[in-house]
């Protein structure tokens, strides 16, 4: 019996605290897994990964990577122990290799909290094999976009495919928690959303000349996983805004599924 097709997906995971603070995006994600075939595996391309070259989780337990400082005890006491399985791993490196990327298997790094804060609460039985995907230094909308098409089959079989970013992430101008949403982070989720809906990322090809990119992405990682998810999707593909919600002033919640 063939595997169900599951469509890749783009989660925002925002600060760290929203794996304990009951937000409206901690409880869309919550809830997440009840509206979609359960994965026999998860593929995840996270911000917080970035590494010179292309690097697969290699088989085995994957570390919980408490990647931050100065957030609540409870925060530190989280784990998420899940495994990269042999098979799906191999599965996903022969694929790359066959569209011509060099990849290097990695046993030290593990899940950073870009990956386990929103697997740990879409699936917090943590029995679904993980496999992580780092995001290489110097990448772009379109090197990324890419790399998703080129494990783009992945979907058929049973694997769930994620990008893990935010859709703005700037920092430097967080407003107290339950603060209304900064007009430019609008407009740059607005200018995003239009982007998408094209269905053509070359849309994306001077990001410069977004609307208040610098303000959105005072650096460029948190936004490429998107792009992952997109090309996963296929060429036929087009974004389904599941959630959108506002964290801080300035943190687009934004979560997308990609489906022809």
């Amino acid at each position: 019996m063939p595997e169900a097709i599951i469509p890749p997906v783009f989660l925002a995971h925002g600060a760290p605290t929203l794996a304990l603070d009951e937000t409206a995006a901690n409880r869309f994600l919550t809830r997440f897994a009840e509206h979609q075939s359960t994965p026999k595996s998860i593929l995840i391309l996270s911000a917080h990964w970035e590494t010179d070259g292309l690097k697969l989780s290699a088989p085995g337990p994957l570390r919980t990577i408490h990647d931050f400082r100065g957030f609540p005890a409870p925060l530190y006491e989280i784990t998420y122990p899940v495994s990269t399985n042999e098979d799906q791993v191999d599965e996903a490196a022969k694929l790359l290799e066959k569209s011509g990327y060099d990849v290097e298997l990695d046993s030290s790094w593990g899940l950073d909290h870009g990956a386990w804060v929103p697997l740990s609460l879409a699936y917090p039985k943590a029995d679904i094999p993980v496999t992580a995907l780092s995001l290489p230094r110097g990448s772009t909308p379109a090197s990324v976009h890419a790399l998703g098409q080129a494990l783009s089959s992945l979907k058929e079989r049973g694997v769930l495919i994620v990008g893990s970013g935010s859709t703005t992430h700037n920092l430097r101008e967080i407003r107290p928690q339950g603060s209304e949403a900064e007009d430019w982070a609008k407009g740059f989720d607005d200018w995003l959303d239009e982007g998408l809906n094209s269905g053509s990322i070359d849309y994306f090809g001077d990001l410069a000349n977004a609307p208040d990119f610098r303000r959105a992405h005072p650096t460029d990682e948190h936004l490429l996983p998107l792009f992952f998810a997109f090309g996963a999707g296929g060429s036929q593909a087009r974004p389904n805004l599941l959630h959108r919600s506002y964290e801080y002033g300035t943190l687009s919640m934004s979560y997308f599924r990609f489906a022809a």
